[in-house]
């Protein structure tokens, strides 16, 4: 698995492509990595459409707990996820859900409507 991220300084824009297995502990790598740009207040687009999403409850739970902790210390954009299934539809609908109040997390089957929810 990989996620690897390109980030646009000028437009304040994150592109982000996820491939194969992806695990709590390699998004909150991703996040990190983010947060060391820095890149957290720009806008994302996650391009998950070819990731296998191995995520329980607990990591859930603790992907939450992370993205709050990081929304008290700083600005999150706003992150459309491209997915392609409706397992990652559902699981990125949970986040959604569950960080509404922190950062606006949306999961998109079109990259346009995904573009046209970011503005970009």
């Amino acid at each position: 698995m990989s996620i690897t991220a390109t980030y646009d300084h000028m437009q304040r824009r994150v592109v982000a492509r996820v491939e194969g297995p992806v695990t709590i502990d390699q998004i909150r790598n991703h996040l990190e990595d983010e947060r060391q740009e820095p890149g957290l207040a720009y806008s994302e687009m996650i391009d998950a459409r070819a990731a296998v999403v191995e995520l329980s409850a607990a990591d859930i739970r603790v992907l939450v707990a992370w993205l709050r902790w990081l929304g008290e210390r700083t600005k999150l954009g706003p992150t459309a996820v491209l997915v392609e299934t409706d397992f990652q539809y559902g699981i990125t609908r949970t986040i959604e859900t569950l960080v509404e109040d922190v950062c606006e997390v949306k999961p998109f089957r079109s990259e346009l409507d995904a573009k046209r929810w970011l503005v970009w």
